[in-house]
């Protein structure tokens, strides 16, 4: 992607990088045992204090579903005897993250580390001390998962950034080094207009003496290879004077769970969507039907926080959410407008599913989304619009789910699947019971 020339400099202790300065890792610490445990209290106020996200697990069997949904930093497990042999037992095979115990079982200290645990810390020493030992153990971890985001997908066009390969239908396409990084760039910032001296810059890593005019034939090629025609493009357009934009819609997936250290049963998730059918059936009201749907995503833990908005004239109506700060509920509450700045709204105006690992970093495309998730600390977002089919047999689009993650790590294949699934329950639920009021489409 032509990186910069490296600069040269002399190494700092991480000793004496005070830890407000330190970056926090993307991935949530998973802190697995009871919710009144002090230790683990303590040890949350102080990961989060230093910028960390956290999850919690009352017991071992929601650690390992955590633990095999996402990628987590570290796992911290306590407890009494029983529930931190249990967490260990669930988590190790499918994190590969560190493991710390909390115990005051000195007889176990050997027996834990043997069993594949990292670090054993008393329930004696103060929290804060806990984290400076587990700041050096995730410092020092051997990270293997590589970055949250795997796939760059825009209609049939799936670029893989971890093999760097590429396919549109289904068929590979031979990429250069070059078209690889002009592509990965364009759809890494979709719907924004982007400078040739930029593009140029980023891609080659430095200004060729004739840039603009090597960019053109670059893109040219490209577009043959995507079969993308320059005056219909169904992906890179020209701006007139500015430069080039994407102009499909890209969504970040993650990696499906089969990278785990060992594959995880997700079978689970899908028996939930059977059962939500047949909560559904029994249920006369809409409110009823929407606190049901906001229900069942929230026991699945895919998220750490999550909302559903309907449609109502030109604006979305807040109808039910789980884990949201009470700052943003009270924004929320006079409504969003179906404003494509927020990429909730885009969702429904499109009709499409809108996902990144970031929202930092689409603030150029989705800068009310920016405003509104980023002070909060969430980063990962997803929104998935529900539509269904009116009286009349057209479709209209009712609302749509959003779930954030504080962690970069955006959701998966299986994930999405799961996700789509209920939101089509739901909409079966509608077309039989709730009259449309939103616009056709």
């Amino acid at each position: 992607m032509g990186d910069p020339a490296p600069l040269i400099y002399q190494p700092v202790p991480s000793s004496a990088v005070p830890m407000s300065r330190r970056r926090a890792p993307d991935e949530p610490a998973l802190l697995v045992g009871p919710t009144d445990h002090d230790g683990l209290h303590g040890l949350e106020t102080a990961l989060r204090s230093a910028g960390w996200s956290t999850q919690l697990a009352p017991d071992s069997d929601r650690a390992r579903w955590l633990a095999s949904i996402q990628k987590v930093s570290l796992v911290v497990i306590a407890g009494d005897r029983a529930t931190g042999w249990a967490g260990v037992a669930a988590v190790r095979g499918v994190a590969s993250a560190p493991i710390a115990v909390i115990t005051d079982e000195a007889g176990d200290v050997v027996a834990l580390l043997e069993a594949g645990v990292d670090a054993v810390l008393s329930p004696g020493e103060d929290p804060a001390s806990w984290f400076a030992r587990l700041d050096a153990l995730h410092r020092r971890a051997d990270h293997r998962w590589g970055p949250g985001v795997r796939y760059l997908c825009a209609a049939d066009l799936v670029v893989d950034v971890w093999t760097q390969q590429c396919t549109l239908g289904g068929e590979q396409l031979l990429l250069s080094p070059t078209e690889y990084a002009l592509l990965t760039f364009l759809m890494t910032r979709p719907n924004v207009a982007l400078e040739s001296d930029n593009i140029v810059c980023r891609v080659w890593g430095w200004m060729p003496s004739d840039g603009r005019n090597a960019l053109r034939i670059i893109v040219n090629r490209l577009r043959r290879k995507l079969l993308d025609e320059p005056r219909n493009p169904r992906f890179i357009a020209a701006v007139r004077g500015i430069g080039y934009r994407f102009v499909a819609a890209v969504m970040e997936v993650a990696d499906a769970t089969d990278h785990q250290p060992e594959r995880v049963d997700v079978s689970p998730l899908f028996d939930v969507v059977t059962l939500f059918a047949a909560e559904l059936a029994g249920l006369h009201d809409l409110d009823s039907a929407a606190a049901a749907l906001v229900q069942v995503v929230d026991a699945a833990g895919l998220a750490d926080g999550m909302a559903l908005f309907r449609v109502e004239g030109g604006s979305m109506t807040l109808v039910g959410s789980r884990h949201m700060p009470a700052s943003w509920q009270e924004r929320a509450a006079g409504g969003v407008p179906l404003d494509p700045s927020f990429a909730s709204a885009q969702s429904v105006l499109s009709g499409q599913i809108v996902q990144f690992a970031d929202v930092r970093s689409v603030s150029e495309h989705f800068d009310a989304t920016a405003r509104e998730l980023a002070g909060d600390g969430f980063r990962a977002c997803h929104f998935v619009p529900i539509r269904h089919l009116g009286p009349t047999g057209t479709e209209v689009v009712w609302g749509h789910l959003g779930l954030v993650r504080r962690s970069t790590q955006p959701f998966d294949g299986v994930a999405m699947a799961f996700l789509r699934s209920v939101c089509a329950v739901f909409s079966l639920y509608l077309a039989l019971f709730s009259p449309p009021t939103s616009s056709g489409r």
